[in-house]
């Protein structure tokens, strides 16, 4: 992979995992859409995690999850900071919903984790082996999340969530399967009367039952998806506003700003300049 393919690589297109090694990380409190577990590998760091600011010292594997606000600085600037991530969307475990992505939706794992010194040397690995080229270094990366998956519920690092809906099975049902046709058609141009066509429901009762188990009504969930994979590429890619705008399903430049600033409080072109803040991790890889 050349340092141009490294660079321009990481889309929301083809991003269910990518890992990094770096020594820059966004100090800016933000959020994105991908579960991510964070090994600080030198130095001491203030993690900020929604509203609460802790330290971290070397050899501590922090778990943020989705959409969780967050930022990470080194504590004494100038001084040695390295840290590794593993990033990766659910559908990397599961393309569809199933058992295993059923076990992880009932669970919350620990924010602060204690993973054993050769799984940390095998996530190492696997940044070597990509930075090589080598063969075998997706499918060493994908059993690296599995196996810091595996640690977690074999050593207990979580705890149970409540089934909130439990007793509307079907229910919950149909808005997973209207919010994987939004995450599989995100980029075209969604006519929601499909949406409403892969239910049984009526469009005003499946309109209410997908805000209340959601918290948003479809076009909200669909332009905030839409946002969240902009700014992945805003963050990670050199494309232009109107490119990631078009590539993410928006029709014009205009609405995709109207829409960015609702989502995310400020303009694309602020996002994109405050999150250049960041180098480009020098490795990450990715899957199709």
């Amino acid at each position: 992979m050349t340092e141009t393919e490294r660079k321009q690589g990481l889309t929301s297109k083809d991003f269910p995992i990518g890992i990094f090694s770096s020594n820059t990380y966004l100090q800016e409190m933000h959020h994105h859409i991908e579960n991510e577990f964070f090994y600080l590998d030198e130095g001491n760091a203030i993690l900020g995690l929604r509203n609460s600011e802790i330290e971290i010292k070397a050899g501590t594997v922090v778990y943020i999850e989705a959409g969780a606000e967050h930022f990470i600085r080194n504590k004494n600037e100038g001084e040695p900071f390295h840290y590794y991530a593993l990033v990766y969307d659910t559908t990397i475990v599961e393309p569809k919903k199933g058992p295993v992505t059923g076990i992880l939706e009932n669970i919350k794992i620990n924010t602060i984790l204690s993973i054993p010194e050769p799984l940390l040397a095998n996530l190492k690995n696997s940044v070597v082996m990509e930075k090589n080229n080598a063969f075998g270094s997706l499918l060493v990366l994908k059993t690296v999340l599995f196996e810091f998956l595996a640690h977690i519920i074999q050593s207990n690092q979580y705890q149970m969530v409540s089934t909130l809906y439990e007793n509307s099975r079907h229910s919950v049902s149909a808005v997973d399967s209207a919010i994987a046709y939004i995450k599989d058609h995100y980029r075209e141009n969604i006519d929601i009367e499909d949406i409403f066509n892969e239910t049984n429901y009526s469009k005003s009762h499946f309109s209410r039952l997908f805000k209340e188990t959601s918290g948003k009504s479809i076009t909200e969930y669909i332009n905030s998806y839409r946002v969240e994979k902009a700014c992945l590429d805003m963050i990670y890619t050199d494309k232009n506003i109107t490119e990631i705008a078009m590539e993410n399903g928006f029709n014009n430049v205009q609405y995709f700003s109207r829409v960015f600033k609702q989502v995310m409080n400020c303009s694309p072109r602020q996002y994109k300049k405050n999150s250049f803040k960041v180098e480009v991790p020098s490795t990450y890889t990715h899957v199709n």
